[in-house]
């Protein structure tokens, strides 16, 4: 088994990629993703596996220089046991071999050898130069021919993917590869952000999951950068974010002309399951509606808390509901204090705020810690399962 190192896609697939995978790392144009493949490369190393690294496209000396500029140090990667193909040994056999198919069958049994010389339990490929050299099947037959022929040897591709969904579809029905992950960019219906997707697993059936992410300190940080909660006014949305947050807040604001209106704005900040995720908890009351498209905008999903014991406040739950509905993102119900006498019947509920069986109810209490992080999970859920 050998681990991605990325904290959120390690958990996903469970105990690690089996030896002797085909993976995929398909990147979308402009998006920052190289990091993904230098952190499996790493975590290999770190286990002290044997790899090779092929690229074709820069030298052994550019491409450590590349991935300390961009990445910080990363010693293992200067260390046995790594072996290279690099750009020096590509132009070596495009000089000894005039035809495709000559340099093609040179690079084959150059692979086999230096993975039986280094008895080699990772390739690494970066593969974009030998797509547009020998074509998709073939250049990949150059390494999953050492895979056949060679001990059980896992195979990992990086490639700039301009063939979109065609292309993900083919390695996966026709080259049986076992775990395709592809790295995009979103522009809407929220501002631009990067994401990946895991798009197909052999080992094991596992939905289709987008995680939004960023770079920071060397690594890949799945991050949600906001979960908007709203409600009608004493709901329990304070109670809610405070208790979710390992670090949260309530802000007070003067409104415009010097006018002291105390309006609470809950922020809260969690390291959940590997995610960094940002608690947005927005004014319950009516006067505020104005401010909620603005929080919605940036949000990658949304949490409408209600107070089951008080029906008056359904009409203006429902108005809510209508809002974050304009948005397209996930979102659920969460029907708190229902641990008190009085509480309102969840067909009701659904009635009221006119919500299909689509849409989460969740009964809860938000001062109980395990309810909040049950809600919290369930839409994180949600989140990533959304086809953005």
């Amino acid at each position: 088994m050998i681990s991605t190192g990325i904290n959120g896609l390690d958990e996903m697939l469970g105990s690690g990629i089996p030896d002797g995978s085909r993976i995929l790392y398909s990147l979308e144009p402009g998006v920052d993703g190289q990091l993904f493949m230098i952190s499996t490369l790493s975590c290999a190393l770190a286990k002290k596996r044997p790899c090779l690294v092929v690229l074709p496209n820069t030298t052994v000396d550019a491409f450590r220089n590349d991935v300390q500029r961009m990445y910080g140090a990363r010693p293992d990667l200067a260390l046995a046991p790594v072996t290279f193909f690099d750009s020096v040994d590509w132009e070596r056999i495009q000089k000894g071999s005039k035809s495709p198919e000559g340099r093609a069958r040179e690079l084959q049994a150059r692979i086999r050898k230096l993975c039986r010389e280094h008895d080699v339990d990772v390739i690494f490929v970066y593969f974009d130069l030998l797509n547009e050299e020998f074509g998709t099947d073939a250049a990949a037959a150059i390494f999953t021919s050492a895979q056949e022929r060679e001990k059980k040897i896992t195979l990992v591709i990086e490639h700039l993917n301009l063939e979109g969904e065609q292309l993900l579809d083919h390695v996966i029905r026709d080259l049986n590869f076992d775990l395709v992950l592809a790295i995009r960019s979103s522009f809407r219906p929220f501002p631009q952000f990067n994401y990946f997707t895991l798009v197909h697993t052999s080992w094991a059936d596992l939905p289709a999951r987008s995680v939004p992410f960023i770079i920071g300190e060397g690594r890949v940080i799945p991050y949600i950068p906001r979960i908007v909660v709203t409600g009608p006014a004493s709901s329990g949305k304070s109670t809610f974010v405070l208790n979710a947050a390992d670090d949260g807040h309530s802000v007070d604001r003067m409104a415009q002309e010097g006018s002291m209106t105390t309006v609470a704005l809950d922020f809260g900040w969690i390291r959940w399951k590997d995610f960094d995720i940002t608690l947005y908890g927005t004014p319950g009351q009516e006067r505020f509606d104005s401010l909620l498209p603005s929080y919605l905008g940036h949000a990658m999903g949304a949490l409408l808390v209600i107070d089951a014991t008080n029906a008056d406040q359904l009409p203006r739950a429902r108005l809510l509901i209508e809002m974050i509905a304009r948005r397209r993102i996930p979102f659920a119900v969460a029907a708190n204090k229902s641990d008190l006498p009085g509480t309102l019947d969840p067909g009701l509920i659904r009635r009221s705020l006119a919500i299909g069986d689509e849409i989460p109810l969740y009964q809860i209490s938000a001062i109980r810690k395990s309810d909040v992080n049950f809600v919290l999970e369930s839409l994180v859920d949600s989140i990533t399962q959304f086809r953005y």
